[in-house]
């Protein structure tokens, strides 16, 4: 092999070594986090605007998600109707077991729909069965114009820890786009920027 030949190929596996570095180094611009964060963002979801709140965080923090399986049947006006029966009684809803560990997380993000002025029974249960596991917590609600700051005591007595960040989204900002993304923008913000 000659001298050109040569360097050739070490610029081909200089090149090669740079372009597979680049699908790995964050961005800090993309990704802001610490580059040894990693979040997971868990929620239950009846009507799927709890869902598009933890897809939208998840795209945004570059997080891991898990919906929350509720066993019971929530569908039609009858499982409304036993789902709200159970937020007022706080009970636990029977749910599957969890697949991933909030242990193995730096920041665990729960969010859950607001039934009759409480968590959804199926955010108690996964509190419950957590419960002390997570090294940080964060929580987000939706609603139709409950305040969440009413809900998140609530929450934090189950989680048995203070939450480090929390927002909810009632129906008005979740129709108004603007507000929306302003105020999702603002809770990961808040998510970021924490020691």
């Amino acid at each position: 092999m000659n001298c050109s030949q040569t360097a050739f190929l070490f610029l081909l596996v200089l090149t090669s070594v740079a372009v597979r570095g680049a699908d790995k180094a964050p961005n800090p611009e993309e990704h802001p986090m610490k580059a040894d964060e990693r979040i997971l963002v868990i929620y239950y979801s009846r009507t799927g605007n709890t869902e598009r709140v933890a897809k939208d965080l998840v795209a945004r923090l570059h997080a891991d998600v898990e919906r929350i399986d509720d066993k019971a049947d929530r569908d039609g006006f009858a499982g409304y109707l036993s789902a709200l029966y159970d937020s007022l009684r706080k009970v636990a809803a029977d749910i599957a077991k969890p697949q991933k560990d909030p242990a193995n997380y730096t920041l665990t993000v729960v969010g859950t729909p607001v039934w009759a002025w409480n968590m959804t029974p199926a955010a108690r249960a996964y509190l419950e069965a957590t419960k002390g596991r997570p090294r940080a917590i964060a929580f987000f609600v939706t609603s139709g114009d409950t305040d969440a700051g009413k809900i998140v005591p609530g929450m934090e007595i189950v989680a048995g820890q203070k939450a480090i960040a929390f927002t909810g989204f009632n129906a008005t900002e979740l129709k108004d786009p603007a507000v929306y993304e302003k105020k999702l923008a603002t809770f990961v913000s808040a998510l970021q920027s924490r020691p």
